[in-house]
C-alpha cells in the first residue's frame, strides 16, 4: 500500500471504514452556548414602521431585544447583504440592547458580528457596551480607529485589543470574531488574528450596550450594514470557531473573504458534514522540531486525513509536563487526541500511565489514540532503559486496549527478514533500523511517514 510518500507497506492492513463525518451544521445552536444573536436575515425578529426599525429581537437563549425610536432607528427591506436583509445605519441610527444580554460579557465569550462598513478612513463604532452609563467599556468594535483607514480595535474590557493592519476592514464586508480566554481575548477578522492583536480581558456584566454607537453619545455612530451579531457565553473551540465563522461566511456571501486557514473558506458547513480533526500532545515524538516542516508527521497525516492535525509536542518534555499543558487546553478539546509520552525520564515511569490517564479523563473523550514510550539503539532488548518503557507499555496498553497503537513494535516488524525494511541485528535487539533514524532515537522521515500512515489507518478503522 502506498502512502502517498513513496512508502511501500507489505503487511497485512485491517480494512478500513469509510469516514462519514457527522451532520452539516443546520444552525448556529448546532454549537453549544448561543445566548446572543441578532440575525437581521429574520424577518421574524424585527419590528419596524414602515422602513425604520422600533424592535430587533435576540434569539438567543438570554433572549431580550434592541430598541430605537425616533430618527435614531436604523433601515429595514432597504439593503440586502447575500441577497438576505441587513439592517443600514446611515451614520445618524443605533439601538439599545436591553439588560438580558449584557450578561454575556461578565466572563470569557465567543462573539462575531458580521458587517459592512462604507466609509474609508472615518472612525466609527459598530458596537459599545459598557457596565454603566459613562462606566467601563466590557465589549466593542471600532473601525478606522483615529481616522486610520484599515484600523480595527475589538474591546473585551476597557483596554483596545488593536490591528492596525487589517485590510479586511475598509470597506468590508467582514466578519469579526473576539475570542476571549480567561486571561487574554483576541481580534479575529475573517478568521484571521495577526500578532499583537490581542489583550487582557476584563469581564464584569453590562449594562447598557448600544448597536451602531457608543451608550454615552451620538458620535462616531455606524455608517453601514449590520447584518448579524452572535454571541456564546464561553470560549469556542478552534474548530468550533471556524465553523460559525464559516457557517455565516457562507449564508452572508463573504466566505471568500475568510482567511485560507478556516478550512471552511472553500465548502459551505451547511451542506458539508462536519469534521473531526486532531491535535498531538507529546514529547519531540510529535514535535519532529529537526526535520523539515513539511515531513513532521502530524503534518504528513493532515495531507493523508484531508483534515487539520494541530502540533502540540515540545521536545525533551516528560509525560508530566506533556500533561500539564494538555490538561489547560480549551481549544483543541474537541479534536481526536494523540498522545505520545513516556519516552522521556524513563527511570520514573510509575507517573506515566497516570499522566495518561489524566489526559484521556480531562475532557472526556471516546476519541484518542496512545502511542508508545520508545526505546533507542542504546536501549536493546534486556537493557534496563528496555525494561522500563516495555513496563510502561504493558501497563498503558492494558488500561486502553481499544485506543493502544504501537507504532514502535509495527515498524519493527517490518524489520523482519523478507520484510520491507529487513535487519536482522535491529530485529533481534527490539530495536528500530538505523535506516529509519536520524539519530539513536528518534526517526527520520521516512520513520515518520509511516506512523502517518499507521495513525491515518487507526482513524478510519475507528469511522472517525
Amino acid at each position: 500500500m502506498m502512502l502517498g510518500l513513496g512508502l511501500a507497506l507489505t503487511q497485512p492492513r485491517g480494512a478500513a471504514a469509510p469516514f462519514t463525518g457527522t451532520p452539516a451544521m443546520a444552525a448556529l445552536t448546532d454549537i453549544p452556548g448561543l445566548v446572543i444573536d441578532f440575525d437581521a436575515a429574520d424577518a421574524a425578529t424585527i419590528s419596524a414602521t414602515g422602513a425604520l426599525v422600533n424592535t430587533w429581537t435576540n434569539k438567543g437563549s438570554y433572549g431580550g431585544s434592541a430598541t430605537s425610536a425616533s430618527s435614531n432607528r436604523p433601515s429595514t427591506g432597504t439593503r440586502t447583504m447575500n441577497s438576505l436583509n441587513t439592517l443600514d445605519f446611515s451614520g445618524t441610527n443605533h439601538m439599545d440592547m436591553t439588560t438580558e444580554p449584557g450578561a454575556l460579557t461578565a466572563a470569557s465569550y465567543t462573539l462575531v458580528r458580521v458587517w459592512y462598513n462604507d466609509l474609508n478612513a472615518t472612525a466609527a463604532i459598530l458596537d459599545l457596551a459598557q457596565t454603566a452609563l459613562a462606566g467601563n467599556i466590557r465589549s466593542g468594535l471600532q473601525v478606522d480607529v483615529g481616522g486610520t483607514d484599515n484600523r480595527i480595535y475589538q474591546y473585551c474590557g476597557a483596554s483596545a485589543i488593536a490591528d492596525g493592519a487589517a485590510p479586511e476592514s475598509g470597506p468590508g464586508p467582514a466578519i469579526t470574531t473576539l475570542l476571549g480566554f480567561p486571561t487574554i481575548a483576541y481580534n479575529y477578522i475573517n478568521s484571521l488574528t495577526r500578532s499583537g492583536a490581542n489583550g487582557v480581558p476584563t469581564y464584569s456584566t453590562s449594562t447598557v450596550w448600544r448597536l451602531g454607537g457608543d451608550p454615552d453619545n451620538t458620535s462616531s455612530r455606524w455608517n453601514g450594514a449590520i447584518s448579524q451579531m452572535s454571541g456564546y457565553n464561553r470560549t469556542l473551540t478552534t474548530d468550533e470557531q471556524f465553523l460559525v465563522e464559516g457557517f455565516l461566511a457562507w449564508k452572508w456571501g463573504l466566505q471568500a473573504n475568510l482567511a485560507g486557514g478556516n478550512e471552511w473558506s472553500a465548502k459551505d458547513p451547511r451542506i458539508n458534514p462536519k469534521i473531526t480533526n486532531a491535535v498531538g500532545w507529546g514529547d519531540s515524538m510529535i514535535e519532529n522540531a529537526f526535520l523539515a516542516a513539511a515531513d513532521r508527521w502530524i503534518t504528513v497525516l493532515a495531507g493523508l486525513l484531508n483534515r487539520k492535525a494541530s502540533n502540540q509536542g515540545i521536545g525533551g518534555q516528560t509525560s508530566t509536563e506533556i500533561a500539564t499543558r494538555a490538561n489547560a487546553d480549551v481549544r483543541f478539546i474537541d479534536r481526536i487526541r494523540i498522545i505520545w509520552a513516556g519516552t522521556n525520564g524513563p527511570t520514573g515511569g510509575s507517573t506515566v500511565l497516570g499522566d495518561i490517564q489524566s489526559m484521556v479523563n480531562y475532557q472526556p473523550t471516546t476519541k484518542f489514540i496512545i502511542l508508545p514510550s520508545m526505546n533507542s539503539s542504546t536501549e536493546p532488548s534486556g537493557s534496563g532503559g528496555y525494561i522500563n518503557k516495555m513496563s510502561n507499555n504493558a501497563a498503558v496498553s492494558g488500561a486502553y486496549p481499544d485506543n493502544w497503537l504501537d507504532v514502535r513494535g509495527m515498524i519493527i516488524a517490518l524489520q523482519a527478514p523478507g520484510g520491507p525494511y529487513q535487519d536482522a541485528t535491529a530485529y533481534g535487539q527490539d530495536v528500530i533500523t538505523a535506516a529509519l533514524r536520524t539519530d539513536s532515537l528518534h526517526l527520520n522521515a521516512a520513520g515518520y511517514a509511516l506512523v502517518a500512515g499507521f495513525v491515518r489507518d487507526f482513524i478510519v478503522a475507528k469511522g472517525w
